[in-house]
């Protein structure tokens, strides 16, 4: 008997290691740090709202003026990325557009929008629905060598209606810290999974930045940025020394929407006209004409997808994400959905 089951397994042997070994082991990690300005991660911090007391204590506005002068100062690694042939975007003050293409410029429609490739308009609330279009997380988990491969972490507890986890099959730990930075707890369980080398594709949603931005803290929304950054480069550094993952993982760090760009405490909120009408009581200012600004977003990333490239002209969409994030991993993100957000110029000609 014992012959027979060596025999049988040596027969199985390719077959089985053909299941377990897919030709194209590239890895995924996509980072989202919710409600996160453009106007910080390039400028660095606004000396209007650090020298305004309703935002920023008095006592912290000296230290930060010293610490963090420019975006680069706030974002080290994120600005450290083009130089290690990575990829740093929408800065708007070099001339460069990304924008969220949903209407309503708040979370779920940009989290939808960001891993379906395609803004809803349905979509218009945060409200726990499971999403009823399919993201790339699930059509990845139906894939051969991606199957049971995808996971997401995140602080807030609409992420698995987003992703639709019953459905997809795609396990969402998005428990809630119940007290701020809840960073820490977010990114130690994403970096226990990574430890464990299970996962190919590894979602991160951090949403202190949003968090302290609607309670009106400068200075913790300046702290959020800063060790998110601190947390993205630790989580690079793990990857870079893991066999595993080295060389064959890209990196894409974005946001799901922006804030309000007026001067005083328009920075609080987001959300476009359309969005306030439908819920004016969501927002702390009766503002019947949104919050211009927030539908602007920003876009870093690094790996061997990412191929540094002139963005062209034109703005760049949150709706491009999704095929970029597939078209990194080897996968045709047509196949996925040819009608989707074609991938953004610096993930093209894998």
């Amino acid at each position: 008997m014992r012959a027979f089951l060596m025999a049988l397994l040596v027969l199985l042997a390719p077959a089985l290691a053909r299941a377990e070994a897919p030709a194209n082991d590239q890895r995924l990690i996509l980072v989202t740090m919710d409600g996160t300005r453009w106007q910080e991660v390039f400028r660095g911090p606004d000396a209007a709202l650090l020298a305004d007391k309703r935002f920023t204590h008095p006592d912290m506005k000296d230290a930060i003026e010293k610490s963090w002068k420019r975006g680069a100062d706030l974002m080290p690694f994120l600005h450290s990325l083009p130089a290690r042939g990575g990829v740093l975007t929408g800065n708007r003050d070099a001339g460069q557009c990304m924008a969220v293409t949903n209407a309503m410029w708040f979370s779920y429609p940009g989290y939808n929008e960001i891993f379906t490739g395609r803004a809803d308009p349905a979509i218009t609330s945060n409200d726990k629905i499971p999403n009823r279009n399919t993201t790339f997380f699930e059509w990845l988990n139906r894939r051969p060598g991606f199957a049971g491969q995808v996971r997401g972490y995140g602080n807030w507890d609409v992420f698995p209606f987003i992703i639709n986890d019953k459905r997809s099959g795609v396990p969402v730990n998005a428990e809630l810290g119940g007290a701020y930075p809840t960073e820490t707890s977010v990114m130690r369980r994403a970096m226990d999974a990574l430890r464990e080398k299970g996962p190919r594709v590894l979602y991160i949603g951090l949403g202190d930045t949003d968090e302290f931005a609607h309670m009106g803290h400068y200075e913790h929304y300046l702290e959020a940025i800063n060790r998110d950054d601190d947390f993205i480069a630790e989580l690079w550094r793990m990857v870079e020394a893991d066999p595993a993952w080295r060389g064959k993982t890209t990196l894409i760090v974005t946001t799901d929407h922006g804030r309000g760009a007026a001067p005083g405490a328009a920075w609080t909120e987001h959300g476009s006209a359309e969005s306030v009408r439908l819920d004016p009581a969501g927002f702390t200012i009766a503002d019947p004409a949104g919050f211009p600004g927030s539908d602007q977003i920003w876009l870093a990333a690094i790996g061997p997808g990412v191929h540094a490239a002139a963005p062209g002209s034109g703005c760049l969409t949150q709706s491009q994400i999704a095929a970029s994030a597939l078209t990194a991993l080897g996968e045709d993100w047509r196949a996925f959905d040819a009608g989707a957000g074609a991938p953004l110029p610096f993930f093209v000609g894998r």
